[in-house]
This record gives C-alpha cells, sequence and structure tokens, in this order.
C-alpha cells in the first residue's frame, strides 16, 4: 500500500461541542470522494462496529436517506447512520446513530451529525474536512462520546486510514 505523504498529517481542532479534522489527501477530488464514501469498507476499522457478529464489510448507500452501516458474516446488518447530503465529490453528511452505550440508536432526535467536505487543492490533491457535531442531542453524558470520537483511536485514527486508502486507490488509477 503506498503511504500517504506528509500532507495527511490530521489538523484536529476540538471545541467544546465539536471535533473537527481536515487532512489533505493525495488523490484527485473524485477518487477522495468515492473512497470516503462507497469505498468506506476499504479504510473502515475491523474493530469499529456496534454489532455482535463478525464483522465482514462497511457499507455507505449512495443517496440521501441510504444508510451507512456494517454487514456481519452471516448477512446481520448494522445500521448506525443515515445519509443527510449526497453531493459529489464536494459534500456528504450522516447522521451518528449510536448511542452513549455503542448500540444502534434509533431515536433520530439523539443522533449527532457529521459533515465531510471536499475541496481540490489541483489535479492530485484534495483538502477533506470533517465536523462531528451536535454530541448534545446523544442527551446526559454526551460528551463522552465526544472524547471518544476525538481521541487517537477515534476519528484521527480513521482519518489516517482513509488517507492511505485513497492515496492508493489514486495510485491504482492512474497506472491502469
Amino acid at each position: 500500500m503506498t503511504q500517504p505523504s506528509d500532507h495527511t498529517t490530521p489538523d484536529s481542532t476540538n471545541t467544546d461541542d465539536a471535533v473537527r479534522l481536515e487532512i489533505t489527501v493525495d488523490a484527485p477530488i473524485d477518487t477522495a470522494f468515492t473512497v470516503f464514501t462507497t469505498g468506506i469498507n476499504s479504510w473502515w476499522p475491523r474493530e469499529h462496529h456496534i454489532g455482535s457478529g463478525t464483522f465482514d464489510e462497511a457499507v455507505v448507500e449512495p443517496r440521501v436517506g441510504g444508510r451507512l452501516l456494517t454487514r456481519e458474516t452471516d448477512g446481520t446488518e448494522c445500521p448506525w447512520g443515515t445519509v443527510l447530503v449526497w453531493q459529489p465529490p464536494t459534500h456528504f453528511a450522516f447522521s451518528w446513530d449510536i448511542a452513549l452505550d455503542w448500540t444502534a440508536e434509533t431515536d433520530p432526535q439523539r443522533s449527532s451529525r457529521v459533515e465531510v467536505t471536499f475541496t481540490a487543492l489541483d489535479d492530485t490533491h484534495t483538502r477533506v474536512t470533517l465536523v462531528h457535531c451536535d454530541f448534545d442531542k446523544h442527551g446526559p453524558g454526551w460528551q463522552s462520546m465526544r472524547t471518544a470520537v476525538a481521541s487517537d483511536g477515534g476519528w484521527p485514527a480513521l482519518q489516517d486510514n482513509y488517507a492511505k486508502a485513497a492515496a492508493a486507490q489514486s495510485t491504482r488509477v492512474n497506472h491502469t
């Protein structure tokens, strides 16, 4: 796998009510968007799974109202988000339908929001900005969710996985 360039070091700006990361990936904007969304299975960590079975794949259904889910090896689906904005290749947003106890949240009023924007810097580099906000919607104790997703094992680690996958996909596309 191609290692990301120095441009992929996340710039984290975290406030009391939002987690914000910005990263530049070595991929054109179309590839950056596709890998983050419908290519999520190429970078989503297998240990980030709220289901009880064995993780098989991560899925984003590419439309407003589509689900973000993991599928287990027995076919069980574990939805954990809903696509709120689908504007390829510049904007993707989804609800974070995960409760404070790391189970599926079925009440959309108790879900936070993740906004991801993609900005082409040139033909081979894209700035990706992720803002996870509205944690207070999770109810009392919401700070624990914010702390978890802002931690080294949360969005920062996922962004690194994503940057590597985007660069690798870009390299594959450019070599075919």
